[in-house]
């Protein structure tokens, strides 16, 4: 059994119903994709779309004949030099070697159409970031809140450790034992998160604290993100209407966000 079928079997165990589509792409070898596995994995995670390498064989297309519809995506629609190009600058900006002003600077008017971390030509996310569990999970949930299609693999999907014990693979995609984990949840639940261009709200001229919000309606949410090397201080933080949160700091004098730390402010919806 290949190490990458391996970890699918452990993250399968690990499920035991279906949840409802989102809109993101699992990415996977086609060895993968003609397992025993697949049907669960089509079932159980939510993914719309597949990404199968080199393409999707007999025992694949087979599935995607199911009950379960599912769309396949060609790696070259994934592998675009403008998705290259925004995944290298999402890896600095998580590296901290790009301020939040700078990396919006370079991102405006890619036209990208896929947002992933790694693909069979780059390091994985785990080699990208050096090991460190909390800058990984920093760019998932980086991918994770900005606007746009993820695409995920089985390294960034599997090799996980439940919140809140700590790991050099922590992912927070299958955290709390759901299906979709937490932010791919988020998305499912408001859907404008994935369509909607986003309101600057601060972006600093140095490595530090991005801030942004999505509205529709009534609902909006405020993402929280810090690249610097420090703990940053923050505007006043609304304690009632915190969802999910990495590294904040709420103390007497002032809140503060730790390095890589993250935090989403919900507003409008039932929480």
């Amino acid at each position: 059994m290949s190490p990458t079928i391996a970890l699918l079997v452990l993250a399968l165990g690990r499920q035991d119903g279906p949840e409802a589509r989102t809109s993101a792409i699992y990415r996977c070898p086609a060895a993968e994709a003609e397992s025993e596995y697949f049907q669960r994995l089509v079932t159980d995670y939510a993914f719309d779309s597949f990404c199968i390498d080199p393409k999707p064989g007999p025992e694949a297309e087979k599935v995607a004949k199911g009950p379960v519809k599912i769309k396949f995506v060609a790696s070259a629609t994934v592998d675009t030099p403008a998705n290259l190009k925004w995944r290298n600058l999402a890896m600095q900006f998580v590296a901290g070697k790009l301020s939040p002003r700078a990396w919006l600077d370079a991102t405006k008017g890619l036209k990208e159409t896929v947002h992933f971390l790694a693909n069979p030509q780059t390091p994985s996310l785990w080699k990208a970031t050096g090991g460190d569990s909390s800058r990984a999970v920093f760019a998932e949930l980086l991918v994770l809140s900005w606007p746009g299609k993820p695409c995920l693999n089985a390294a960034e999907t599997s090799r996980t450790h439940e919140l809140p014990e700590a790991g050099a693979l922590q992912s927070w995609l299958l955290a709390m034992n759901d299906h979709l984990g937490p932010m791919l949840y988020n998305r499912a639940h408001l859907p404008f998160l994935a369509t909607q261009a986003p309101t600057i709200v601060r972006a600093d001229t140095k490595p530090g604290l991005l801030i942004f919000r999505q509205t529709n309606g009534k609902v909006s949410q405020t993402f929280y993100l810090n690249n610097g090397p420090t703990p940053v201080e923050l505007p006043p933080v609304d304690t009632a209407h915190l969802t999910m949160n990495k590294g904040l700091n709420l103390g007497d004098a002032k809140d503060t966000l730790q390095p890589t730390g993250f935090f989403i402010e919900e507003h409008g919806s039932d929480q």
